[in-house]
């Protein structure tokens, strides 16, 4: 299927969906849906722990599940499917090449370079921190390798990395959001592993403008940007997203450490016990937004929590709260906002999808022969799709 008519599927799909993806129970106890569909509610509502965890990290499964409640999400599932990247044979890579690397930054890497084709031209990697993956396709290819990077303290580290290893890799500390940089796109291969949000975006306009030859984009963090809304790559969308919004893409726990999990479970307990004390206080029952609390804080227990975040929101607390009642009631509603917000979760691969098809249909557009793929699995990385592209003949 051509990517744009991908797009427009994705688009359509997204636009009649949105009553069940675009509230969040997190702000809303019960979204309207819940009233439409009242089986799949309870359903949902009824999920034990290991039933919670298991859809929460298998989109699959997940979807399957909501299907038998409203059959026609059933599409999905082919809606998102890629294939998977054809893999070399494993190549023999030097242990020193990955020394000082994250055990799972390193797999990543290694996955990707085992899904990439040489290019036979010079490389640059885009917002490419110490050079990790520049170093080892410079190693591996015997290819000079540019790294584009922000933090005068990363490119100095690279730089020193790069002597170290002897390879043929510079750094070039560059703004890729405001210098120009077709120069580093003419005539080179780029790659981009993990550049967010506008970083990517910035990628794909400027692959345009310089009419690079050829480039592999693995985007992530789609809602990190400047803008409040999303601007397409494509005319004619129907499609409206907020960078708020945008976090659906990227919200995901297959990574995460059990602690981690905990720790979150926790956190979204105690706000969710605040906004309700807040609510009843206040004699509303409007979400009240505040800004990210400090992980400090949780030191001090739920209840001086509540206090310091009181404080800064300019709340007067009563002397007599019940501390022990709105703490269960933070955990009750814990407990229905991870159920809940499962619907919202089948959308979130769609959404991805809908923002990875309009760059590779507006690739496609400006004459690039484009293929999209999944390089890995989701358990190493969920934001495991891979854009790679080269000129048409007549735009060589």
């Amino acid at each position: 299927m051509p990517y744009d008519a991908h797009l427009q599927q994705l688009d359509t799909l997204l636009v009649e969906t949105r009553p069940l993806w675009q509230p969040e129970p997190f702000k809303k106890e019960r979204p309207d849906w819940v009233e439409q569909y009242p089986e799949l509610a309870q359903a949902l509502l009824e999920l034990d722990e290991e039933s919670l965890d298991a859809y929460a990290t298998d989109n699959d499964a997940l979807i399957a599940f909501v299907s038998t409640f409203i059959p026609e999400l059933s599409a999905i599932a082919s809606l998102v499917m890629l294939p998977e990247t054809a893999k070399r044979k494993n190549e023999t890579i030097a242990p020193r090449l990955h020394a000082g690397i994250p055990g799972r930054k390193w797999l990543q890497i290694s996955a990707l370079y085992a899904s990439l084709q040489n290019p036979q031209r010079a490389i640059t990697e885009w917002c490419g921190g110490k050079g990790y993956l520049g170093r080892l396709l410079s190693r591996q290819w015997q290819q000079r390798v540019t790294t584009l990077e922000n933090s005068p303290q990363l490119v100095e580290a690279g730089a020193r990395l790069a002597d170290k290893y002897r390879v043929d890799q510079y750094f070039k500390l560059v703004d890729v959001l405001h210098d120009p940089v077709c120069k580093y796109l003419n005539n080179h291969h780029t790659i981009a592993l993990h550049a967010c949000g506008d970083l990517h975006r910035q990628l794909v306009t400027r692959i345009i403008e310089s009419g690079a030859p050829s480039f592999t984009l693995v985007p992530c963090c789609y809602h990190l940007g400047r803008e409040q809304e999303y601007s397409p790559f494509t005319d004619g969308l129907k499609l409206k997203l907020s960078r708020e919004v945008l976090r659906l893409a990227v919200n995901e726990t297959v990574t995460a450490h059990h602690n981690e999990i905990g720790q979150r479970n926790r956190d979204m307990a105690w706000k969710l016990g605040f906004q309700q004390l807040w609510q009843e206080l206040c004699g509303s029952s409007e979400y009240h937004s505040f800004k990210p609390v400090p992980k400090a804080w949780v030191h001090e227990g739920f209840k001086g929590y509540c206090q310091k975040l009181a404080q800064r929101e300019g709340l007067s607390l009563p002397a007599d709260v019940d501390w022990e009642k709105w703490e269960a009631n933070g955990e009750q509603r814990q407990h229905e906002v991870m159920r809940l917000q499962l619907l919202r979760q089948c959308f979130k691969r769609v959404l991805e999808l809908w923002l990875i098809m309009d760059m590779a249909a507006s690739l496609e557009a400006n004459g690039y022969k484009v293929s999209v793929h999944e390089f890995c699995n989701r358990e190493l990385t969920p934001r495991n799709i891979i854009i790679e592209g080269h000129s048409s003949p007549d735009l060589s």
